[in-house]
């Protein structure tokens, strides 16, 4: 027993090792994006936790990833401490991984080393390595769930504060076990008498966790977009779980959320491995309880919105957890030859192979984004931030757009003028009543009476080109980021310079004439 114990330890530590050296690594030759960063700006410029809560109303995500990075910034604005807090989730998730789920070692480094483990929930700075991270606790800690009963239900009522698809794990996992503590079910292991009290105490715990993640992502957003009966989301949702197995994608320049397949062959692949799990998924309760998480994941992807491959993922995440937990009831051998895992005789080692043919594909799809991110920027915000703190570090910026902008002030660590809104901007927000969207000439129109206003040469920062050789003010471009980056859309930048050149009336501007905000008469 000791030994096993001093291997098993020395198997998840060492790994994990491995992985935080490459890791580290990897995401030292990352470059950020909007979305990694807008939870960073969110913190960095909330002047308190419940002007944070406010400015993040938009996000539909629930609080804690926002919250920690709020105390992080109380302590330095150092843009690399985003990093380093993901590093310590996706290092953390990996070594519970490792340490403490049944599959086959092979298997389960694989998976860590693999596209999802090491590139998507890994090099990517998002709440994903922290929703990881308690999922597995939560899984880690199953076998044990009655013996320590409100430890469970608050690693349960954490893992919703992570993100949607956190809620859905810890409401269905809740359901589970209080359904078990009430003799639902027949044949539960480890299961301990629990008294009255400490049964209505852990629903009232679970019931808070659930209902604050509920109440973060949708008290200002509502639920959503309708619920629109569209066959083209319900085709492509169809889709998605064949896809989060084998996330293979296009092997191009720009091969994120890419899939090689098309969709005729992976809507019957995906039907095919549902009807494998049915197959080897032994308890009626944790069939049950996978089915209620597909239905919820496939409603969201139908019905509301398409998402990417990270949140598509859920699939695979969801049905590894419910062959994890199920070991709690033998109904996986912790040890498993690996010449027996396409075996239809035991149903346990049929899901096995499944998963080593699964983890297989993300490692070889791994190797090939890790390998694509280190040779290539991701996104222009970080060549942009770089090229104008050394030629231009102290000129007045002005740019087109937040979404853009966001994440070349963050490297910058400086707000920028945002001229649709005419006001400085440190983070972007989906707020359309405040947005005025303007054409390109109206945008230079504005940066020139700007220009006008303070006396000083504007530097534009803009996402699109803009015609400028047709434009009646003195502006012209100084340099164009039209590189080969990964991130398809959002992947150019156009920088120019307005002079404040007062023209003789009249002259036309294309476009729908605007009036100049009252917020940049305030400058």
């Amino acid at each position: 027993m000791m030994r096993a114990f001093i291997r098993d330890n020395s198997f998840a530590i060492g790994f994990t090792l491995l992985y935080g050296i490459l890791l580290a690594w990897l995401m030292h030759h990352h470059e950020l994006w909007p979305d990694e960063t807008e939870p960073w700006l969110l913190a960095r410029y909330s002047d308190s936790y419940g002007e944070l809560l406010y400015n993040k109303r938009s996000e539909g995500h629930p609080n804690l990833w926002y919250s920690i990075l709020y105390v992080v910034t109380r302590f330095t604005h150092n843009l690399q401490a985003l990093k380093v807090s993901q590093f310590i989730f996706a290092v953390g998730f990996v070594f519970v991984f490792l340490r403490y789920a049944p599959f086959h070692r092979v298997i389960k480094v694989l998976f860590c080393f693999g596209y999802y483990g090491l590139f998507e929930y890994g090099v990517l700075s998002r709440l994903y390595a922290l929703e990881l991270f308690t999922m597995f606790l939560v899984c880690a800690l199953y076998p044990k769930r009655f013996t320590h009963w409100f430890l469970y239900l608050v690693l349960l009522a954490v893992n919703a504060q992570t993100h949607l698809f956190g809620l859905y794990f810890s409401g269905v996992m809740g359901l589970l076990l209080f359904t078990e503590a009430l003799g639902f079910w027949k044949n539960v292991p480890f299961r301990e008498k629990i008294s009255h009290k400490k049964l209505a105490a852990g629903i009232l715990i679970w019931t808070l966790g659930c209902g604050v993640s509920f109440w973060s992502i949708t008290h200002f957003l509502g639920f959503g977009q309708p619920h629109i009966l569209d066959p083209y989301k319900i085709q492509q949702a169809s889709t998605r779980i064949w896809q989060s197995f084998f996330p293979v994608p296009e092997f191009t320049f720009h091969f994120w959320n890419t899939s090689y397949l098309k969709t005729r062959y992976e809507i019957p692949l995906s039907i095919l491995l549902v009807l494998l799990f049915i197959y080897s998924l032994k308890s009626s309760r944790l069939l049950v309880s996978l089915f209620l998480m597909y239905a919820a994941l496939f409603y969201f992807f139908a019905f509301k919105f398409e998402l990417y491959l990270r949140h598509h993922a859920h699939f695979f995440l969801f049905t590894m957890a419910m062959f994890w937990v199920s070991a709690s009831y033998n109904h996986y051998p912790p040890s498993i030859e690996v010449k027996n895992l396409f075996s239809f005789k035991n149903r346990t080692q049929l899901f096995s192979g499944i998963l080593l043919l699964a983890v297989v594909a993300q490692a070889l799809t791994g190797l090939y984004a890790v390998s694509m991110d280190y040779r290539y920027s991701f996104h222009p915000a970080k060549d942009v931030a770089a090229f104008l703190q050394k030629n231009y570090p102290n000129q007045f910026l002005a740019s087109t757009d937040d979404f853009h902008a966001s994440t070349i002030g963050a490297y910058m660590e400086r707000p920028i003028f945002n001229l649709s809104r005419g006001e400085m901007r440190t983070f972007f927000d989906f707020d359309d009543a405040a947005s005025n969207y303007l054409t390109p000439f109206q945008n230079l129109q504005w940066a020139q009476a700007l220009a006008q206003k303070k006396k000083t040469t504007i530097l534009i920062i803009s996402s699109k080109k803009i015609a400028t050789e047709f434009s009646p003010y003195s502006v012209k471009l100084i340099k164009s980021f039209e590189y080969n980056y990964i991130l398809l859309f959002d992947k150019h930048t156009y920088l120019y310079l307005m002079e404040p050149n007062y023209l003789q009336k009249p002259y036309l501007v294309a476009g729908t004439p605007v009036a100049l905000p009252a917020a940049v008469n305030k400058q």
